[in-house]
């Protein structure tokens, strides 16, 4: 099955094994950006590609008004249904198409939601909403995979037993690099024995290369982190997390 799927991300994280992935360190992440930026009650988030809206919650629990879109429907049907509030709204859309220019104080693009694509221009698209509804001087938060660790640590097969309710999930692994993209085979294993296959797909861009597409956006990137914990960003440390200002 080692193929391009168009749209892949609508499926991956459909069904139980979404509810363990998504729900990972969200206030932990929330901790994190407030003491890398700046954040402040009142302050207006969007979170594009927001998911079930997990994070969006944590921004609204910090008093901050958010708007977080998915083209997700089942997503945007669960945060609608459980986390919006007065301060947080979830629409459905397209993360490439939703413009409300100069409105926001902060944007994140979080958990690997960029670059799904082969095509550099495609890819490159989401940035332009990104940028525009950002306020100049605003800040931005981005996390993706690192190519550094990856391109050191690259495991062919990873097998991984994840906690659920009184059992675990297992989840099996497939991995190739192909064009310069990331792509996965799951198999995912549940309790009751059910199995589901899925496939994804993440093209790997260096931190230069960031900083380039981004500076065609005024996005200038001030910091660089390997996780949330604050470590360095080297080939030791699984994520490439970018902070900065749209000037």
């Amino acid at each position: 099955m080692k193929q391009n799927k168009e749209q892949w991300w609508l499926d991956f994280f459909k069904g139980d094994y979404s509810e363990v992935v998504l729900n990972q360190q969200a206030h932990e992440t929330l901790v994190f950006m407030q003491q890398v930026g700046e954040l402040t009650e009142s302050m207006n988030v969007y979170d594009q590609c927001c998911g079930k809206g997990y994070l969006a919650h944590e921004f609204d629990k910090a008093m901050m008004n958010v708007i977080g879109i998915d083209s997700s429907n089942d997503y945007i049907e669960y945060a609608k249904k459980s986390l919006e509030s007065k301060r947080a709204t979830f629409l459905l859309g397209d993360a490439n198409e939703f413009i409300k220019e100069d409105y926001f104080d902060v944007c994140i693009n979080w958990n690997t939601s960029f670059a799904y694509h082969t095509d550099d221009k495609e890819n490159e698209r989401m940035l332009v909403p990104f940028s525009k509804n950002l306020k100049v001087n605003g800040q931005f938060f981005i996390c993706t995979m690192n190519p550094l660790f990856i391109k050191k640590h690259f495991q062919k097969f990873i097998v991984k037993q994840i906690p659920y309710e009184d059992s675990t999930i297992v989840t099996i692994r497939e991995s190739w690099i192909e064009d310069d993209m990331m792509k996965s085979d799951w198999l995912i294993i549940y309790p009751d024995g059910r199995r589901e296959t899925k496939y994804g797909q993440t093209k790997l861009y260096s931190l230069e290369q960031f900083k380039e597409m981004l500076s065609r956006h005024n996005l200038v990137v001030e910091k660089v982190y390997g996780d949330i914990s604050m470590s360095p960003y080297d080939d030791d440390h699984q994520s490439l997390i970018m902070y900065g200002h749209k000037v």
